[in-house]
């Protein structure tokens, strides 16, 4: 019979007689004391509506708890659905709360929040002035939420830095671009998992699929930034890389009988050499996947440690059409390893490069774009790659001339460089070369973005990011020992 999963309800079974324990009545009792003292003797009658003050006593019941499981008003119930559907209308961000802040898990990419320059690990100081301070989670979503159009401004803050940095964002319809594939050098397979939802499972095995039809034996899967979504999508996916058996994922809750495991009911769809590559942004669902591959040895993970975020929410209906969604259970890689509050540590740690103040001022200036429109200007027909480069030099060029020649990149760095000259910019010299990777690619993904859009954008973005280089060297490392057995 055919496996199903259901992440909205896992198990729990409950009874309606919960309360069988003395001292639970005995518990109760002051509670209801309160409840009836409030209601026919507090001064403002407005205050006492007795839905609103048994809501204020669920709330502080489960705030008590973590900051995972929520209590679901009935608005807020209905409203979950949303985020199962890939598309919904907002800013784009994961948010979460953490050491009882609100942050962001993940921009999604291509969305307000991500064009804004939103990054995982940011922390919502306030939310149109308002401070987040004890905010719930539902309560912080309503707020971020509206009509597509409208704007709402969060106040931001990055890392250590003490200063906020407000960003006023004008909410649109969400529409999540699951999975997104390519073909990279070396003849390498890429898989950019931006959610677990919807069709995300499909669209990989598509993918995989296609790569098998152009014999590719070495893959990137690429977690960075990935909040996470559906257990569904992380099973279905692992499965296409692990062979019948294998253990993907298990729980471990109050309830040391009520253990579920989650095994690969299939064989692989691929059998190549993987490199999976996380970040701080890669939570819960994501880190499901890197974990099963990590510990069946079927991947290599690279980046930074995981969100962490690795706890069972069970959703229980109420008889008032409200929820309760209660963490009852926390998923375990294969290997027995705790997910929730500790993430999933890569075999090698690559860091993410991050970009210096100065560096960073320039594209808050919008020089990368308005230099795009410039070298447009002069080079209709974009950035030339030194094979098309080579093709067009003359036979009667010395060898000396041709080495003495810059490449590509050091001629856009020097063009970039009189732009930011003639603009006025002093010129930060040991940012411009300790940044150089970064100021490359936002150069060249901002000349890819105006001349031919969207799409090219991201293909370029994918050839000069920095971590997807060094994933590849490690997986042509890794695929060279693998196949030598």
């Amino acid at each position: 019979m055919k496996r199903k999963i259901f992440i909205v309800a896992i198990f729990l079974l409950i009874s309606l007689n919960v309360y069988t324990k003395t001292n639970d009545y005995d518990a109760l009792k002051p509670l209801l004391e309160v409840y009836s003292l409030i209601r026919n003797n507090y001064v403002d009658e407005e205050k006492t509506d007795p839905d609103e003050l048994v809501q204020s006593a669920i709330k502080g019941m489960i705030n008590s708890i973590d900051p995972f499981s929520q209590y679901l008003d009935k608005q807020a119930y209905k409203d979950m659905s949303d985020d199962t559907k890939a598309e919904f209308g907002g800013l784009g961000i994961e948010i979460s709360i953490k050491d009882e802040q609100l942050i962001v898990v993940a921009p999604f990419e291509g969305t307000p929040a991500y064009e804004a320059g939103i990054k995982a690990g940011d922390k919502i100081m306030q939310i149109d002035g308002e401070s987040t301070k004890g905010i719930e989670i539902m309560d912080a979503v309503h707020k971020l939420r509206g009509t597509p159009g409208t704007k709402v401004t969060i106040s931001i803050q990055r890392g250590q830095n003490p200063n906020w940095k407000d960003y006023t964002i004008t909410r649109a319809i969400i529409k999540i671009e699951t999975v997104r594939s390519a073909i990279l050098e070396d003849n390498v397979g890429y898989i950019r998992i931006v959610e677990f939802m919807g069709d995300a499972a499909d669209k990989v095995k598509t993918a995989l699929n296609d790569f098998k039809k152009s014999k590719i034996e070495k893959l990137v899967i690429d977690l960075r930034d990935n909040p996470g979504g559906l257990l569904d999508a992380s099973i279905k996916i692992a499965e296409y890389f692990l062979p019948k058996g294998n253990m993907i994922v298990y729980t471990e809750g109050r309830n040391k009988d009520k253990r579920i495991e989650f095994k690969s009911e299939n064989n692989p769809l691929f059998k190549g050499s993987i490199v999976v590559l996380i970040n701080k942004g890669s939570a819960s669902a994501s880190e499901i996947l890197a974990g099963a591959l990590q510990d069946n040895k079927k991947a290599i993970v690279v980046g930074t440690a995981s969100f962490g975020k690795g706890s069972v929410q069970t959703i229980i209906p109420l008889s008032d059409n409200s929820a309760l969604r209660l963490t009852t259970a926390q998923y375990m890689t294969p290997n027995g390893k705790k997910i929730h509050g500790v993430g999933i540590e890569p075999d090698i740690i690559l860091e993410e490069p991050v970009p210096s103040s100065w560096t960073t001022g320039l594209y808050d200036k919008n020089y990368f774009d308005d230099y795009a429109t410039e070298y447009l200007k002069i080079h209709p027909e974009g950035i030339k790659t030194e094979k098309e480069k080579k093709t067009s030099v003359k036979v009667s060029e010395s060898n000396i001339k041709l080495l003495l020649k810059k490449d590509t990149d050091d001629e856009l760095l020097d063009d970039f460089k009189k732009f930011l000259k003639n603009r006025n910019e002093e010129i930060m010299q040991q940012e411009f070369v300790s940044d150089k990777e970064i100021i490359l690619r936002w150069i060249k993904t901002s000349i890819a973005r105006k001349q031919k859009g969207r799409f090219e954008e991201r293909r370029v973005a994918i050839e000069n990011d920095t971590q997807i280089k060094r994933a590849i060297n490690i997986l042509n490392t890794f695929h060279k020992l693998q196949v030598s057995k």
